[in-house]
């Protein structure tokens, strides 16, 4: 049985978990670019946290399906991504550069359970009638989180 409010939930969520991964990439960017004052770093940083979420997304979406509980492996990606995130700014500057891009390459494996890895459990959270109004709210998860989440990393880095 479905709970009456699982929609909602899930819609704050999701656009709480994507807002967030729209902001890494530019606040990656910025953080590199703060620290090193070396462009060449700071896109780096972000190319390899980009570049592996092309990897991860399969990976991850393989797990998810053959998971018996895909709730807790999702909830293991998101908690792995931000700690890897959280590891990517704090070496930064005080390790290697190739050290902290390594970091950010694992991050980006994890990144795709923000997207896919989100609207692979609709099915889940609602009624199969009620799954084209579901996915007409969940594409708006994503707009929303792409227009906030870059605003709200140079917000970040302003008052940083």
């Amino acid at each position: 049985m479905r709970k009456r409010y699982a929609l909602g939930r899930y819609t704050a969520g999701a656009t709480a978990a994507r807002t967030g991964d729209e902001m890494a990439g530019p606040a990656l960017l910025l953080a590199g670019l703060a620290v090193t004052g070396s462009a060449a770093s700071a896109s780096a940083l972000l190319a390899g946290a980009t570049i592996a979420a092309a990897v991860g997304g399969p990976l991850l979406g393989v797990l998810l399906d053959r998971s018996a509980r895909p709730g807790r492996l999702l909830a293991a990606a998101l908690a792995g991504y931000a700690l890897a995130l959280l590891a990517t700014v704090l070496t930064l500057g005080r390790t290697p550069l190739g050290w902290t891009v390594l970091i950010a390459v694992c991050a980006g494996l994890l990144g795709p359970a923000l997207a896919g890895g989100w609207t692979a459990q609709l099915p889940r959270v609602v009624a199969p009638a009620g799954l084209p109004r579901a996915n007409a709210v969940d594409a708006m998860t994503f707009n929303a989180a792409g227009l906030a989440g870059p605003a709200l990393a140079g917000v970040a880095a302003e008052l940083a």
